[in-house]
C-alpha cells in the first residue's frame, strides 16, 4: 500500500491561527484509491477551514460518520454543499440517528444529529448502514460495532432516550476507521467511545495485525485517571505504536500524558495539522 495522507480539517485546537477551532472532529483521509471525508464536526469549519487550508471536498468517494454526535454529523450539510458528483455516499451505524441527549450539572441538551434522516437524503446523502466491517476504499474500512471485552473509562453524561426513558448511551453506533499505509496500519478513532484498547483488540481480530503504525483522533481521555491512562499506554506501546496524534475528547491534560510518556512520537494533531505517511 502506497502512501497516507491524512488532514484534520477541524477540531478542538487550531494547528494555524487562520483557521477555525471547533468541538468535533473532521479528518480527510486521501490515499491511491480515494479520497474519504472521516466526520464532519459542528459545521462551522467545514465552512471556512478547506478553503484557507487549500483542501478539495468536492469529490469525495465517500463520507464515513465514527458515530451519530452532533460534533461529529453536524456538518453532514455543509459537505453535501461543497460536494459535486451528485448523490454521495454516507457510512455509518444505524444508531448514528438516536434520539441522544448530553446532562451537563446545568441542565441537559440534544446531542445528536441537527437533521433527519430524510431531509440529509435529500440534500444529497445515499445512506449506507454497516453493522459489520465496511470497505470505503481499497486500504481504508470501517470497524463496525466494536466488541467490549475491557472496561475502559468514559464519560458519564451521555444519554439515549429510549421509549421516552434516558438509559445510559450504549454508543453501539461507535466505529474507527482502519488505514493500511506502507509502515503499518493507522488507526482513527471519532471519539473511542468503545475505548481505545478495545478498538485495538477488535482491529486485530479483524485484521490478524498485533502492531500498529499509529492512532489518531479523539480517545474520550478526558475524564481518565492515571491507572486508566497508563494501561491504555502500556497497551499502546505493547502494539509498538510509532505514531500518536490525539485531539478532541482526549482533554489537554490527558494529551500532556502521553506527550510525556509515549516512547514514539507524539504529534500535535490539530486543526490545520497534516502528515503523509
Amino acid at each position: 500500500m502506497d502512501s497516507l495522507k491524512l488532514k484534520v480539517i477541524s477540531t478542538d485546537y487550531c494547528f494555524r491561527v487562520d483557521t477555525i477551532g471547533e468541538h468535533g472532529l473532521t479528518v480527510l483521509i486521501e490515499n491511491d484509491y480515494g479520497k474519504i471525508l472521516f466526520d464532519t464536526g459542528q459545521g462551522f469549519g467545514i465552512r471556512h477551514n478547506p478553503k484557507i487550508l487549500g483542501w478539495d471536498l468536492s469529490n469525495l468517494d465517500a463520507i464515513a460518520i465514527s458515530h451519530g454526535h452532533n460534533d461529529h454529523i453536524g456538518g453532514l450539510n455543509e459537505v453535501l454543499k461543497i460536494c459535486k458528483s451528485g448523490k454521495v455516499t454516507v457510512c455509518g451505524h444505524k444508531d448514528i440517528f438516536a434520539n441522544r441527549v448530553k446532562i451537563y450539572p446545568w441542565g441537559e441538551g440534544p446531542t445528536g444529529p441537527p437533521n433527519t434522516q430524510e431531509e440529509y437524503e435529500d440534500a444529497g446523502a445515499k445512506f449506507v448502514f454497516n453493522d459489520v466491517p465496511l470497505e470505503l476504499v481499497k486500504g481504508v474500512s470501517l470497524t463496525g460495532p466494536i466488541e467490549r471485552t475491557f472496561a475502559e473509562t468514559n464519560t458519564t453524561a451521555h444519554f439515549q432516550v429510549i421509549d421516552g426513558k434516558k438509559v445510559p448511551d450504549p454508543f453501539h453506533d461507535d466505529q474507527a476507521l482502519i488505514v493500511e499505509t506502507g509502515k503499518g496500519l493507522v488507526i482513527v478513532f471519532g471519539c473511542a467511545h468503545a475505548g481505545v484498547i478495545n478498538t485495538m483488540n477488535h482491529v486485530e481480530r479483524l485484521t490478524g495485525d498485533k502492531t500498529f503504525y499509529g492512532l489518531f483522533g479523539g480517545t474520550h481521555l478526558l475524564e481518565a485517571n492515571d491507572d486508566v491512562l497508563k494501561t491504555t499506554l502500556k497497551e499502546i506501546e505493547r502494539r509498538e505504536v510509532k505514531l500518536l496524534g490525539f485531539n478532541h475528547c482526549t482533554g489537554l491534560s490527558s494529551l500532556a500524558f502521553f506527550h510525556r510518556n509515549f516512547s514514539g512520537h507524539s504529534c500535535d494533531a490539530s486543526t490545520g495539522f497534516s502528515a503523509e505517511i
